[in-house]
């Protein structure tokens, strides 16, 4: 056996945490989802739909709230790498940081949709616009202080690629729980055409996330030995130069591997947001059918992934290459996107959705061990740990796919006629001026586009990635050298 393989074979029996502490770390993917969900999915249609401002301002918030992203990601994961705060010795570095950027970010879901019904969409549209923007912001700012702090968490908390792929699969168990249960019982709340509604489903989401995050608690709290190893890189960092947030701006661009890997997880989370902002429309207008439908179909997605994970899993440990399961689950998805496109009925969407699944099911696994792979390869490139700066970058790709949903509806919408208030198919149907071709655009921005972005992305990670299962061992074994 060679030395790579022998240290291969070692690492993979490193379990340092039991499955019920795995458990507890990744329901931060369900709490996550609980609130995110919802976001992607209710924001848009609320203040286009509901409110009736005109689609172009709802887009133009999303797009300056990107501007507003591209800053504020990365400058807290590079704030987070570099502060140290009093109470580490005793609560860890990243535990405090996930209460306080986790619980408030809660209610900022609430204020979103606390826009005055009184203002009329037309003469006060600004004031409306102006709420949205501050209040998806703020939502942002502390979204990004909880994600990238629990991210950050886990290539420390997680040590083996054993351990790693057990705590991915029963993460992407709990997140696919946490989008299905995110889209089942928001819309038992929700009534079109009522605004009133939208906050009731937010006042839910909050009391039941406060429950979920007190069970997240045990898992996100750093032990012992993570403690440590936190204190011995700090005495190593006080020792070395320090790098100005653009340095390390530039050398975050310039990391083929990173970039890479960033593009096929932006290229899924934009499909998804996509799909899921999509949903409502297609069962609305496409179908003419009830808000409430939108449980059943998700209920159709989380049967697909929950069935799936067991086969992702055991790919897995086959290939021992997280590259190739990657570029598999990017093309699952792909194939998976495109029969959405032709559903006409609620059987179909179900069975649709069923077969989606599988592919959502593939990228939520493959994510966290070959990012974990990635981070690993700059700690050995650097000689030192910097994840919370790599995850802050990863944060704005996760916020900028919003963006995309949101310019790719108003594009779609304009060209094809879609018409701001319409509640309803009939509704639709009386204002549009092209009615048929406003429920082609739905389909458009539903399957196809979120498909072809999904193959594109998938690709181009193909094309560019690089870092082998050898690789990955050898960096490994340097890691556990040089103390990492």
């Amino acid at each position: 056996m060679s030395n790579i393989e022998n240290n291969e074979a070692v690492d993979e029996e490193i379990y340092e945490n039991s499955k019920l502490m795995m458990a507890s770390y990744s329901t931060n993917q369900f709490f996550g989802q609980w609130i995110t969900g919802p976001f992607g999915m209710y924001v848009f249609i609320f203040y286009e739909v509901q409110i009736g401002l005109f689609v172009g301002l709802v887009a133009l918030a999303f797009i300056l709230y990107s501007f507003w992203n591209a800053f504020n990601d990365p400058l807290i994961g590079f704030i987070m790498a570099k502060i140290h705060m009093p109470w580490e010795d005793k609560w860890g570095k990243r535990f405090p940081w996930i209460v306080i950027g986790g619980i408030p970010w809660l209610f900022t879901y609430l204020l979103v949709f606390m826009v005055p019904l009184t203002w009329d969409p037309v003469r006060e549209q600004w004031l409306i616009f102006i709420w949205l923007l501050v209040s998806i912001c703020l939502y942002d700012t502390l979204f990004s202080l909880w994600d990238i702090n629990v991210r950050s968490l886990y290539p420390d908390k997680f040590r083996g690629h054993g351990e790693r792929r057990t705590a991915a699969g029963i993460g992407t168990l709990i997140g696919m729980s946490g989008i299905v249960a995110s889209s089942i019982i928001p819309p038992l709340f929700i009534q079109f055409g009522v605004p009133e509604t939208f906050r009731i489903q937010a006042l839910i989401l909050i009391a039941v996330g406060f429950v979920i995050f007190c069970f997240m608690i045990p898992g996100i709290r750093e032990d012992e030995k993570t403690k440590a190893r936190y204190k011995e890189r700090l005495l190593k960092a006080s020792e070395e130069e320090k790098q100005s947030f653009i340095k390390v701006a530039k050398e975050v661009v310039n990391n083929k591997q990173f970039m890479s890997k960033l593009l096929v997880f932006f290229g899924y989370q934009a499909a998804v947001a996509l799909l899921a902002a999509s949903a409502l429309y297609m069962i609305i207008f496409v179908l003419g059918m009830e808000a409430w439908f939108l449980a059943v179909l998700m209920g159709a997605m989380l049967l697909g992934a929950f069935i799936s994970v067991p086969l992702w899993l055991k790919l897995s440990h086959k290939f021992n290459n997280n590259k190739k399961v990657c570029l598999i689950a990017g093309l699952v998805m792909f194939v998976t996107f495109l029969p959405i496109f032709f559903v006409t009925e609620i059987i179909f969407f179900i069975v649709a959705l069923f077969i989606f699944g599988v592919g959502l099911g593939g990228q939520w696994f493959a994510d966290p061990p070959a990012m974990a792979d990635v981070l690993d390869d700059v700690a050995v490139k650097n000689g030192k740990r910097k994840d919370e700066i790599y995850y802050g970058y990863q944060t704005f790709f996760v916020r900028l796919s919003l963006v995309v949903q949101a310019v790719v509806f108003a594009i779609v919408h304009t060209l094809t006629g879609f018409v701001e208030g319409s509640i309803n198919q009939a509704d639709l149907f009386a204002k549009s001026p092209t009615p048929e071709l406003a429920l082609l655009g739905i389909r458009i921005h539903t399957a196809l586009i979120p498909s072809i972005l999904v193959l594109v992305c998938t690709l181009i990670f193909w094309k560019l990635y690089d870092l082998t299962p050898d690789k990955v061992a050898m960096n490994k074994a340097k890691l556990k050298e040089l103390g990492l």
